[in-house]
């Protein structure tokens, strides 16, 4: 019976010193496998970066007449890997990028547009610190008729993985659910439709999405699109936390008189508190 329990304790002491030993090594064999794995993507990545991409951003993604640079260090600490798989995947429209994914009609598949991720990726720890460029003087992205809007679920593509709480409240909030309903049957399409619709045209009386989308407060996402591409990616949600508390009141402080906002609440047409 001794002999049994010594073995037995033994037995026990050798598993609890080779877990040990295993939990101590195991992270740093991790480590090693994920930046190898990482390692291969992006070697896969340069090839197909060299075959798509290098023609307009050159062969080490440096600045290009008309092109920022994606080799900053500045844009790739800025820019996450989601964000930059959404502008391989979905391009930028009016700047010559083309959509590359499969699924918008490009010739990548998914692993291959992580795999060029991987391969820009890599340039980090090497990427030069560019000067910064002088900021252009533009006028809020809200009144540039020259920006298209993209549609909310354009923005929530890349925002979804971003900023999943931000996205959630604004799915299930009144104004992105109820907004349009509230006025479908208005006669004078110049009264509530503005407030009450994304993308609003005064000259045309045409609006790009019913209720009260991502672009109503933050801007037409074109503009935004554009923005990613450069080292103005912080800037971009800079202005578009300042573009929504600037659009507030265009709605909130609203053309209609407070009288004639709750007479019309009053009738059903529009939501009061």
């Amino acid at each position: 019976m001794d002999k049994k329990i010594l073995l037995a304790t033994l037995l026990t002491l050798a598993i609890a010193f080779f877990l040990s030993l295993y939990w101590l090594l195991e992270p740093r064999r991790v480590r090693i496998e994920t930046e190898r794995m990482k390692a291969q993507a992006a070697q896969k990545g340069k090839a197909l970066y060299l075959t798509h991409c290098a023609r307009c951003h050159g062969e080490t993604g440096g600045a290009q007449k008309r092109i920022r640079a994606i080799n900053s260090k500045k844009y790739l600490e800025t820019v996450e890997d989601a964000l930059l798989y959404k502008l391989i995947e979905r391009g930028i429209p009016r700047t010559g990028m083309t959509a590359l994914g499969d699924r918008e009609g490009g010739p990548l598949n998914p692993e291959q547009i992580h795999q060029l991720v991987a391969f820009i990726r890599s340039w980090e720890k090497t990427a030069p610190l560019l000067p910064e460029e002088a900021a252009r003087k533009e006028r809020p992205f809200f009144i540039q008729e020259e920006a298209a809007y993209t549609g909310s679920e354009s923005c929530i593509a890349c925002h979804a993985g971003l900023d999943p709480k931000h996205v959630s409240a604004w799915r299930h909030s009144a104004m992105a659910k109820h907004a349009f309903s509230r006025i479908r049957t208005e006669k004078d399409i110049t009264l509530c439709t503005p407030c009450h619709t994304t993308g609003y045209t005064p000259d045309q009386k045409t609006y790009k999405e019913e209720n009260v989308g991502c672009e109503a407060c933050h801007g037409p996402g074109e503009k935004y699109q554009e923005m990613m591409m450069g080292k103005e990616a912080a800037e971009g949600g800079k202005i578009a936390r300042e573009n929504a508390l600037k659009s507030c009141t265009r709605c909130h402080k609203a053309h209609i008189p407070k009288e004639e906002h709750i007479s019309l609440a009053r009738k059903g047409l529009i939501p009061y508190p």
